[in-house]
């Protein structure tokens, strides 16, 4: 239940940070924007016994979610 919780917020937090920036064509906020997300995620993880690397594994499945979104509004 932990990791899918984990898993959860992750896929959120990569559509909303896609949503949020979906008319601002610099692509470094967003990614500061996810990288700030990292350390929450990481303390979250380990606090709920988590292993590291499906913390890792999960917040770069986020980032590929939102790249992939990312490029959804932008394409429109």
């Amino acid at each position: 239940m932990p990791l899918a919780s984990i898993f959860l917020l992750t896929i959120l937090v990569a559509y909303l940070l896609a949503w949020f920036y979906r008319n601002d064509y610099d692509p470094m906020k967003m990614i500061n924007a996810y990288l700030i997300y990292s350390l929450p995620l990481f303390l979250l993880g380990l606090f709920m016994h988590v292993r590291i690397i499906l913390i890792f594994g999960t917040y770069i499945l986020g980032m590929i979610i939102l790249i992939f979104r990312n490029q959804h509004y932008f394409d429109r």
